[in-house]
């Protein structure tokens, strides 16, 4: 068991150490290739294009963890950050704005949650009919297309605001990749999850409460899509009823490309960093290099193929060791 859990360890290190390895690459390339991408305001574009991938992709990674699949995240986050724009645009403080739109992600997340383990519905289906509808509450709500006039100072800040240099979006990420790596890596919380992603049979007769963590990593997933759709609202200052359309693939490919299993009973909060940090460094250097952005679809896609063979090529030589 110990030989088991330190090559499963080694495994994970490799994994994180390889598309570091590859997000490196593809910054020397850039560089080469254009020379205004490593300027500083370039750089603090690629950071914040890629901490609303990236907060969706935390969250993701713990649903992929424990087994499942969430395909509602892109309409959650949608939603999310126009109930904040709405509340916000009546008159209500922005702090209530952003309770209601935190919320909103967590409550359709525990829906997902008990649909799952209650009636016993996959994921991929539960959350693919959520995301349906929610994306129609959203197009029943905005008024010609759009939620606006929430552009308040104190909500714009959250989004377009600085803080020792750096944009006050990717202060707010990492605050949230600190308290979730302590989540995953250092909690039962966060050992249960990967114990039911291995085997959720084996995790419940050891005494694992698998219904309440599914529900718990739902409403994560919820959550941190609420509060991504909350940052891209105060930066956008206006909700559009197709926001948050194709968050869903860009957070599962971060994850994916991060290192974590589809399979289940392995993921990395530090990988579907590197993972979202790729994803925006594609669209970024596309942009530079005026490459037109269809194409990143084409490259992300051969990257989650590629990333997804290796991890079951890694897995199958070291359940043979």
């Amino acid at each position: 068991m110990k030989n088991e859990y330190t090559v499963k360890t080694r495994t994970k290190k490799f994994d994180e150490l390889g598309i570091l390895i590859v997000m490196i690459a593809l910054f020397v390339f850039l560089a080469i290739a254009t020379p205004y991408f490593l300027k500083v305001e370039n750089i603090q574009n690629l950071l914040l294009q890629s901490v609303f991938v990236m907060l969706v992709g935390f969250g993701m990674t713990f649903v992929l963890t424990i087994g499942g699949i969430d395909l509602s995240v892109g309409s959650i986050l949608g939603y999310s950050g126009a109930v904040t724009g709405m509340i916000i645009a009546a008159g209500g403080s922005v702090f209530l704005g952003i309770l209601a739109g935190l919320l909103t992600g967590a409550a359709f997340g525990l829906v997902n949650g008990l649909l799952i383990t209650q009636l016993r519905i996959a994921p991929f289906l539960v959350t693919f009919a959520m995301s349906s509808v929610v994306r129609g509450i959203l197009l029943l709500s905005t008024t010609n297309g759009a939620v606006s006039g929430f552009a308040v100072p104190e909500f714009t800040y959250l989004a377009q605001g600085y803080l020792f240099g750096l944009p006050i979006p990717v202060i707010i990420t990492i605050i949230v990749f600190v308290i979730l790596l302590f989540l995953f890596k250092f909690t039962s919380f966060g050992r249960n999850v990967t114990a039911i992603g291995s085997n959720r049979e084996v995790a419940f007769l050891s005494g694992v409460s698998c219904n309440k963590i599914t529900v718990g990593v739902y409403m994560l997933s919820g959550l941190l899509a609420a509060l991504s759709g909350i940052l891209l609202a105060a930066r956008l200052t206006a909700v559009q009823s197709e926001m948050g359309g194709g968050y869903e693939m860009d957070a599962i490919a971060a994850a994916v490309i991060g290192g974590t299993s589809m399979a289940g009973g392995k993921g990395s909060i530090i990988g579907a960093i590197i993972g979202a940090v790729i994803l925006g460094t594609i669209s970024n250097g596309l942009d530079l290099l005026s490459v037109n952005q269809f194409y990143r679809q084409i490259i992300v896609g051969a990257i989650i193929v590629v990333a997804v063979s290796l991890e079951r090529f890694t897995s199958a030589r070291a359940e043979r060791v």
